[in-house]
């Protein structure tokens, strides 16, 4: 995807309606009526990206990329709450900042690696949130969706700080994705609503941020 493309999604985000209980449960993002973008996907293909363009010293390459990383990061810090949304910024500045000196021999990998690690961390926290907001408006697919990328960028999040996932966490990841689909399905949502999915994130959520050493600034829910 071609990073006007990507600042093109960014945007559409932006410009999402807030959910409201009059509202129909619209897609979250589209592109030419049928075509879905996996909207929680974008960062995770570009900081896979910026790391090989960083390793390779091809950093124009990385510069664009984490330029389009911050946008997509800022624009949705938009969206979020305040606790959220000011450590989004931090995070997008922190990238911009290493856009335009990608040169200084103090930047590593190991600095990308926990930026992005931080990065997905609070991503989960926010699509956590915003799966709060579809179910008590009552837009089962939308929090089906939501779950479906707080999974995603939870995962993400321990993966880029270097730890294992369990044998344990990878069952709960799986089941919470089981669990996303049966939302976006009107004939299983109110059954999986019976299964706490959210509760169940948010249990995943405390517990890696424990052993990730990350702090949880969502509130409980």
């Amino acid at each position: 995807m071609s990073k006007k493309s990507i600042i093109l999604v960014a945007a559409m985000l932006a410009t999402t309606p807030a959910l409201s209980a009059n509202n129909s449960d619209q897609p979250i993002v589209t592109m030419q009526e049928n075509m879905w973008i996996a909207f929680y996907d974008v960062p995770s293909r570009r900081f896979r990206d910026i790391r090989g363009a960083f390793v390779r010293r091809e950093f124009g390459r990385a510069s664009a990329d984490l330029d389009t990383s911050a946008i997509y990061l800022a624009i949705e810090a938009e969206r979020a709450i305040p606790a959220i949304a000011a450590r989004l910024n931090e995070v997008a500045d922190r990238m911009m900042w290493i856009s335009e000196n990608t040169d200084d021999l103090g930047v590593t990998t190991a600095d990308l690696d926990a930026l992005f690690s931080r990065a997905h961390w609070l991503l989960a926290q926010h699509y956590l949130d915003m799966a709060r907001r579809s179910r008590d408006s009552r837009h089962n697919r939308n929090a089906g969706l939501y779950l479906l990328a707080t999974t995603h960028h939870l995962e993400r999040a321990v993966l880029w700080s270097n730890s294992r996932i369990s044998r344990d966490t990878h069952k709960a990841l799986e089941n919470l994705r089981d669990l996303a689909d049966r939302l976006q399905d009107e004939e299983l949502a109110a059954d999986a609503y019976s299964d706490k999915p959210l509760v169940q994130a948010e249990k995943l959520l405390r517990k890696l941020g424990k052993t990730i050493d990350r702090p949880v600034v969502l509130s409980a829910g």
